[in-house]
């Protein structure tokens, strides 16, 4: 018996050694299996016949100025309801700390119908512009499908009104740290940089945090206020039917860009404090709201 354990050892580690192997080759396999997936959902999107009109365009001097420009202007886009106080105490207050000044902070209420115009306009920033939606959604009913892309049409509204040589994202709910933005800025000028993006803390429901970050852009790893890019892509926005494929509208919009193979750039700090979503009111049909199928 104490000859036969060390042969017993010996096979069980060979075992183990040969499905850590299968299984290296079955991860390998599943990511080339979604890239191909997101080629041919880009191509049907649309995506494929704009990657040459991108990287022309990336060649430009109007294109490259935002990365000389001595202090450049930031657009950060803000999606908001019926959230004022958090959205002025928490959102907006991180975004009046940043060290980096020359902002262009632009809200959008998905149709508000509480004060938020009047405590925004109380703030006295003129680098703030509010525009209220004059009716919400139209979405899908409460459910799985309206979480994923809920607040679509207020952001896609936020990015029509940006002017920033670069832009980013807050969440009504969110706040950055003081030198976020500052941050990205100079990472994205000393990379030459057109996408970035930073790793997050992340509040779990029992009050815990994490920090999220992996270093990949993938499903998981990022959310719309780690992501810094270059002004171009604002004219990209969210498509509200995204949850017609099972994916969260901020994704479905990264994994576009994505395939357009812009120079990519992680900042391997967490910028972001991504709270947990317990503050969110209780969902009420508006009167006369109409919902996607």
């Amino acid at each position: 018996m104490a000859v036969a354990a060390p042969a017993i050892s010996e096979a069980v580690e060979a075992r183990i050694g040969h499905l850590e192997h299968r299984v290296l080759v079955a991860e390998s396999l599943a990511k080339a299996e979604q890239a191909r997936l997101d080629w041919s959902l880009g191509a049907v999107e649309g995506f494929a016949a704009v990657i040459d009109d991108y990287h022309a365009m990336r060649r430009t001097k109007a294109y490259q100025a935002a990365f000389d420009v001595a202090d450049p202007l930031v657009s950060v886009c803000v999606a908001t309801v019926n959230r004022a106080e958090m959205l002025v105490e928490r959102a907006l207050a991180s975004l009046q700390a940043q060290t980096h000044r020359n902002l262009q902070i632009v809200v959008v209420g998905d149709h508000c119908t509480d004060d938020t115009a009047r405590r925004i306009a109380d703030l006295g920033d003129d680098r703030i512009v509010f525009a209220n939606l004059p009716e919400r959604g139209p979405y899908p009913p409460p459910g799985i499908d309206r979480w994923r892309v809920a607040g679509s049409n207020a952001m896609n509204h936020a990015l029509s009104l940006c002017k920033g040589d670069f832009v980013t994202h807050l969440d009504d709910d969110d706040r950055m740290t003081a030198d976020k933005i500052a941050t990205m800025v100079a990472a994205a000028r000393d990379n030459s940089a057109d996408f970035l993006w930073h790793s997050f803390w992340y509040e779990h429901r029992d009050g815990s945090w994490e920090a999220l970050g992996n270093g990949k852009l993938e499903l998981g790893q990022v959310t719309t206020g780690s992501i810094f890019y270059h002004g171009y892509f604002a004219r990209f926005g969210w498509d509200v039917h995204a949850y017609r494929l099972g994916e969260p509208g901020d994704w479905n919009r990264l994994r576009k860009i994505k395939m357009l193979r812009p120079r990519l750039h992680y900042v391997a700090q967490s910028l972001l404090f991504h709270h947990v979503e317990q503050a969110q009111p209780i969902f009420t049909s508006q009167d006369g709201e109409r919902f996607l199928d």
